[in-house]
């Protein structure tokens, strides 16, 4: 990309961004919710504490976590050290975020579902990306329970956060969007292209017109040259 191209490309994002309220409205609102909501929960609640909302449905417990969303490592931890896999991780949510704006952008003109997709994706993962660049860690505190139930060996899901529920929402969105909604943009015809019946049908019959006017031509003229 050339200097003049670079700058171009900005000057588009900047005026982008302007404009894109509804993507930066969801993108933010869903970081300050995240990141306000850890805070209450880390002021109000020990670490390791748990309070009831919903009893057998919904607890908060303040839990710190070293891993990726719902304190899943991947099988890094074995093979890594504790802060080989947070760098880790933070490399990967920034490429994310890189990755998933790049694309905001370029689908700017897009459909909403879409963009609204994007924003939700982006502003869980800044939400996570600044707590393990700040804390070292991610600070969950969403547990749902099982209405008292033993589901697949637990009686609870993962503990998460906003973020986490934001990223969730985000794919999810992406699911109703290219299930839903999507649709695959009409091929460009070349002369290149091979003809359809329908095309070949067509050349049929214009050809065989042409042979019924050639055979006119041909008689009109043998009835001129008789006279």
């Amino acid at each position: 990309m050339t200097e003049n191209k670079f700058i171009q490309f900005f000057k588009s994002a900047w005026e982008y961004i302007k404009k894109a309220k509804v993507e930066l409205i969801i993108l933010l609102s869903s970081v300050l919710l995240d990141l306000i909501s850890k805070n209450l929960i880390n002021n109000a609640i020990a670490l390791g504490d748990s309070v009831t909302v919903i009893p057998n449905f919904l607890n908060f417990t303040n839990v710190h976590n070293y891993n990726a969303a719902f304190g899943s490592a991947f099988g890094l931890d074995k093979v890594l050290s504790p802060d080989a896999v947070r760098i880790f991780f933070i490399v990967i949510t920034f490429i994310a975020v890189v990755f998933f704006g790049f694309f905001m952008y370029r689908n700017r003109s897009g459909n909403l579902v879409c963009r609204i997709a994007y924003a939700l994706i982006i502003g869980g993962a800044i939400g996570n990306l600044y707590d393990r660049l700040v804390l070292g860690y991610v600070r969950d505190f969403v547990q749902i329970v099982y209405f008292g139930l033993t589901l697949f060996g637990s009686t609870s899901f993962a503990v998460f956060n906003i973020a986490d529920a934001a990223l969730c929402i985000g794919v999810a969105f992406f699911a109703v969007y290219y299930i839903f909604i999507y649709k695959e943009p009409e091929k460009v015809k070349t002369e290149g292209d091979v003809p359809t019946d329908s095309q070949e049908n067509e050349q049929e019959t214009v050809s065989v017109a042409d042979n019924e006017t050639d055979k006119i031509e041909v008689k009109q003229d043998d009835s001129d040259d008789r006279n």
